[in-house]
């Protein structure tokens, strides 16, 4: 490919609105163009980049025996109301109605369109195992986009669903597309964390998350420095430890408080004491109106994910101050127990103080030596908290868990049958009996997987791709073209490398600069720089420079 046809150029100025590197690195090398938030073009490079991308993940999996086919982009609703999510997953739909007056959405995942294709063409166990593939995209309606190609709401996505005849079956299959994953991730250059994860609004029993670690990362992983154990924060567990077991329990009291005493701040400014001495209570409201109070020591902080868990919601979302009006109360007075028609859930840790402060606010007073177990207890306990630096291993608890930030890759289910139940998706056993399918999701976001590649694989000068992804093995630099010598050369390296099937950008421009060329030479991060100058040209060879080589060497064509 001759620069000087190439559909997309760089771009000196960092592009505005761009927080991660690789963001603004694809942007300014000409890879990718947003159109609108969350949605980008691939732009001629890009594309390159992406299609060996999805046919590296094509070829791993095909070796674990996976069949590829293409399901619909569009997705009929009939299907998500059969599975239950057509209201559960309201947020991120993109739904509309058809000319014929028929209900559809874009397609956000599609667990009900394989399974309703399973329940047609599955009758026996002889049928199964199976495991199906497609690199289709996907379109979710996110209110918060982050990093370009990182969170976008239109994106590529590789989703494989196994069928099995049983739990034995399904973890079989599941090993089988890690070890594909596992594959995958080496092919591309990066490395990839297999850590516990929280299925959420997928469902089923297990989840595993696949993340490569960077700093910039969106995601907190915590990992214990002595077993391994490793956990996305949505789900990771740890070690209560007791904070004041020595203290005699005290009289619970009514103390003398100011009005302005309201947040945790307030308290730690008046009280002058360590932040885990305090009630704090969060207020959420879930899809059906309900009011939960999470109550939690003041140093910790509410794992949403955990309490959906706990209270067994779609989804939670802040209450507003009109409906902590309703409940009699306001921001920073919300009691730990006596509200009315709520639902009361604690964390654990609760039972790791004696003597909180906290509680009971009113204008100008508090309560004070506040047990739980003896002056208030809920119906529901359970662990509604963040993980975090420092805490304890709950696996072998010997080791402390240190906080690493790292970003999604892939994501692997077991969904037994919480599908082929609510979808009738069934096979005929041995004995003539009629059983559920056991199933598993696995998917890989590939626009998504590129820019991680970016984001790892850089340097302060530009990308530095991966043979196995990059765009072009050799960058071809012509120098001095307005000479003809140097020309015809530059031509001639052209022309081998072409007839020897090698993938080649010829930077054929000829009112570009050296500078210019080099620089735009590193932004794009191609493996090989091939430079053909008059230097070059006076001894028929081609200095050759690998994109991380200090300098670069005379070679012979044949050595290409």
């Amino acid at each position: 490919m001759r620069y000087s046809k190439l559909f997309g150029r760089t771009r000196k100025e960092v592009p505005r609105d761009t927080k991660l590197k690789s963001h603004q690195l694809l942007t300014q090398a000409g890879f990718i163009n947003q159109t609108a938030a969350g949605l980008y073009s691939f732009l001629p490079l890009g594309f390159k980049v992406l299609s060996k991308v999805d046919i590296i993940i094509k070829e791993e999996l095909s070796k674990e025996g996976v069949q590829h086919l293409l399901m619909p982009y569009v997705s009929p609703a009939n299907l998500w109301k059969e599975s239950g999510r057509w209201q559960k997953m309201d947020d991120i739909l993109a739904k509309f109605t058809s000319k014929r007056g028929q209900d559809l959405l874009l397609s956000p995942t599609h667990e009900e369109i394989v399974t309703d294709l399973v329940r047609k063409y599955v009758y026996s166990y002889k049928d199964l195992p199976l495991i199906l593939n497609q690199n289709q995209f996907k379109f979710r309606d996110e209110i918060r986009v982050f990093g370009g190609l990182i969170r976008s709401r239109e994106f590529l996505m590789q989703d494989a669903y196994s069928m099995d005849k049983d739990k034995k079956g399904m973890d079989k299959s599941f090993d089988a597309v890690v070890r594909a994953y596992q594959a995958i991730f080496k092919r591309v250059g990066i490395e990839a964390l297999e850590v516990e994860a929280d299925s959420g609004t997928m469902g089923g029993s297990d989840s595993h998350e696949f993340m490569a670690i960077t700093g910039e990362g969106e995601d907190v992983i915590l990992e214990c420095d002595k077993c391994g154990y490793k956990a996305n924060i949505e789900k990771a567990e740890f070690v209560r430890e007791k904070k004041n077991p020595k203290e005699k329990i005290k009289q619970f009291k009514i103390i003398d408080q100011p009005e302005w005493v309201c947040t945790n701040e307030d308290n730690v400014k008046h009280y002058k004491k360590p932040t885990w001495r305090y009630l704090k209570n969060v207020v959420y409201k879930d899809e059906k109106g309900r009011i939960i109070i999470a109550s939690l020591r003041g140093d910790q902080e509410v794992n949403e994910f955990k309490l959906v868990r706990a209270v067994k919601a779609d989804f939670l979302e802040p209450a507003t101050d009109e409906d902590l009006e309703k409940m009699g109360t306001k921001s920073g007075w919300v009691h730990s127990w006596g509200h009315k028609g709520v639902i009361y859930v604690g964390d654990l840790g609760l039972k790791m103080v004696r003597n909180f402060i906290g509680g009971k606010k009113e204008k100008t007073t508090d309560s004070s030596n506040v047990n739980y177990g003896r002056d208030f207890k809920y119906r529901k306990a359970a662990d509604i908290v963040n993980a975090k630096q420092g805490d304890g291993c709950v696996k072998c608890k010997g080791g402390k868990l240190k906080e690493v930030r790292g970003i999604e890759v892939g994501h692997a289910f077991k969904l037994g049958p919480c599908y082929s139940e609510s979808m009738k998706a069934e096979y005929l056993d041995s004995k003539g009996k009629l059983q559920s399918i056991q199933m598993g999701c696995y998917g890989v976001g590939i626009s998504r997987l590129v820019a991680v590649i970016a984001e790892i694989n850089r340097d302060k000068d530009g990308l530095i791709w991966p043979e196995t992804v990059a765009p072009y093995r050799y960058y071809l630099l012509g120098l001095d073209l307005d000479d003809k010598k140097v020309k015809s050369w530059a031509e001639k390296v052209y022309q081998y490398l072409l007839d020897k099937n090698e993938e080649v950008l010829f930077d054929d421009r000829e009112g570009a600069s050296p500078g210019e060329k080099f620089n735009d030479a590193d932004l794009l991060g191609i493996p090989w720089r091939l430079v053909v100058g008059k230097k070059a040209t006076a001894v028929k060879k081609v200095e050759l420079k690998g994109r991380q080589e200090k300098s670069g060497r005379m070679v012979e064509l044949k050595i290409l």
